[in-house]
């Protein structure tokens, strides 16, 4: 019987012959300059391939983080079979719908304009989505058949993977408009280049238009995402970070780490954190996310900028982490022996397990949401406060706002408060003598 890589390797084949035959056909249908083993650009002839001759590359950097993380949770995809074929295609819709539904249009009405790029064996490098469209309006329109314009690599995938990777980033990622690609996938594609093919930072730089400054900060930014996976089981599953949308708030979170790290450039901290602290400050930071809470919202934690980060108030700093410590650890150490993605997977087989983590995910926030909430907030107060210790006019404006505000006719307003009431008195006093003195 035929195993699933002999049956790959003859399909492969039959593909390359197919291919071979096309281009002795010497039908060429215009041409594409590209840099593929050499420094400088060279023209390559374009052809009319039949799509059936043609497999998606399921790595390739606008579906990578679907891919990666299904083959996760279910086992490896084979773009090869129908069923794989089909999972590309429905990933590479969903990654940018809207977009697609106009290219679709104008792709029905003008053709395919843009040539794409495939191997020696019809694996496609460029144009995966202009592909999958084709694909779509052939099924649409009951038309065959349907060809694919692009030029023929000299290699089939496997003989310089390296190259073809270069090649494909230099197009996906470098010529082709950002905003085609899901947020996380650059930065995957980054780990693969450096990683999997050895580039160097100044060469993955040159190949995505970018500084290499910003590769490196990228790879960072990476790492920080997956240690935020792996601390709540979700390893490997990418589509989490796109699904939450925590790009914006992992920018700013590495940069806050860093720096408070390594404690160069800030300015009015009170005191010299260890790394044990550095790593409370980043598991905090982690719940926040989980939670929702956006990137304006979680900056006063740890803002290393004079004044405006918790982390930079010994005091108040363990007064915010002893309320987490106290009240939300327990809720986190609870989840992961109850409520652990094995034991969820387990109690329901038959349930898709993206639908656990959203249930599992929302569980958890509706119990710390509203803690978490509390205690920033009292904390952003408390900073408030001592950043204006020096200025007792609009401290006292707010105490008296404060004062005014509370209703004596609640219940709770009884011989409970009364003890605070005197002590607020007491403050006041020492104020009006501290007052009396000064004005003699």
């Amino acid at each position: 019987m035929e195993t699933i890589g002999e049956r790959q390797k003859r399909l492969a084949q039959v593909r390359v012959k197919k291919i071979k035959e096309v281009e002795q056909q010497g039908n060429t249908d215009g041409s594409k300059s590209i840099v593929y083993k050499t420094k400088e650009g060279r023209e390559i002839p374009a052809y009319k391939i039949p799509v059936e001759y043609l497999i998606f590359n399921k790595y390739n950097g606008r579906i990578g983080t679907f891919v990666k993380t299904y083959e996760k949770q279910y086992g490896e995809i084979d773009e090869t079979t129908k069923e794989g074929e089909k999972l590309i295609v429905d990933f590479l819709w969903d990654s940018k719908k809207s977009r697609n539904e106009k290219t679709k249009i104008d792709i029905k009405e003008k053709g395919q304009l843009e040539i794409g790029i495939i191997t020696k064996d019809g694996v496609i490098v460029d144009g995966n989505r202009r592909c999958m469209i084709l694909k779509k309006i052939a099924e649409e329109e009951h038309s065959t058949p349907t060809y694919f314009r692009a030029v023929i690599l000299e290699d089939k995938v496997n003989d310089n993977p390296k190259e073809i990777r270069k090649l494909e980033t230099i197009y996906q990622m470098g010529a082709d408009q950002p905003v085609d690609y899901n947020a996380i996938e650059k930065y995957l594609k980054c780990k693969v280049l450096s990683e999997d093919d050895g580039y160097t930072n100044n060469e993955i730089a040159k190949f995505m238009g970018e500084k290499p400054q910003k590769i490196e900060e990228y790879l960072k930014i990476l790492e920080l995402m997956e240690e935020y996976l792996k601390a709540y089981g979700y390893e490997g599953m990418y589509t989490r970070l796109s699904e939450e949308k925590v790009e914006g708030p992992f920018v700013d979170i590495r940069r806050y780490l860093d720096t408070q790290s390594s404690g160069k450039g800030i300015r009015g901290r009170n005191w010299t954190p260890q790394k044990k602290h550095i790593n409370r400050l980043k598991n905090i930071y982690f719940d926040y996310v989980r939670a929702g809470f956006g990137t304006h919202k979680i900056r006063d934690i740890g803002n290393p900028s004079k004044g405006q980060g918790i982390f930079n108030h010994e005091e108040l700093w363990e007064t915010f982490f002893n309320e987490y410590h106290e009240k939300v650890l327990p809720i986190n150490i609870k989840e992961k022996k109850e409520k652990s993605l094995d034991i969820l997977r387990k109690k329901r087989p038959n349930e898709s397990i993206n639908n656990i983590i959203r249930g599992r995910d929302q569980d958890w926030k509706n119990e710390v949401e509203p803690i978490l909430k509390e205690n920033l907030g009292k904390s952003k107060r408390n900073l408030e406060d001592q950043n204006e210790a020096n200025k007792p006019l609009e401290l006292l404006q707010r105490a008296e706002k404060t004062l005014k505000a509370i209703n004596t006719d609640n219940d709770e307003f009884n011989e409970n408060v009364l003890d605070m009431v005197k002590s607020i008195n007491s403050i006041l006093w020492e104020f009006q003598q501290i007052i009396k003195k000064k004005s003699k």
